[in-house]
């Protein structure tokens, strides 16, 4: 018999966001390779990356924080969490408008459609849509 553990909630949780996000992501680009040109693309590109990344790093670290200390407060965990997705998307967001040219509205919007995307979480989360 398998023990209760919070981080597999957590794992499934990253999992759910993860689809939620690619779905939106997924559909961003896919609007600019139809009516964009190649730098709108590879904005997009970077945009719903920006967006995925810290927040399934975030997550992860919280999963593995729980694994370590399984008495963690949920407050705490949320805090971690938010404060890790905050550091990573504003350094990725200042390497990617220092280094890499591209078209900042198109990134901007990328970005924020597909992090409005994990507003998905709840709704692929419930056990009918479940893919574990």
């Amino acid at each position: 018999m398998e023990s209760y553990s919070p981080g597999s909630d957590i794992i499934s949780v990253v999992k759910s966001l993860l689809i939620a996000q690619s779905i939106v992501g997924a559909l961003v680009i896919l609007y600019q390779i139809v009516l964009g040109d190649a730098l709108s693309v590879e904005s997009a590109l970077i945009g719903v990356a920006i967006a995925v990344v810290p927040s399934l790093l975030g997550l992860l670290a919280v999963a593995v924080k729980v694994k370590r200390n399984n008495r963690s407060h949920i407050s705490e965990l949320a805090w971690f969490n938010e404060s890790i997705k905050l550091i990573y998307t504003a350094v990725l967001m200042l390497l990617v408008s220092r280094f890499i040219e591209i078209n900042e509205i198109v990134m901007l919007v990328a970005y924020s459609l597909t992090y409005v995307g994990s507003c998905l979480t709840p709704i692929l989360n419930k056990p009918q849509f479940r893919m574990t």
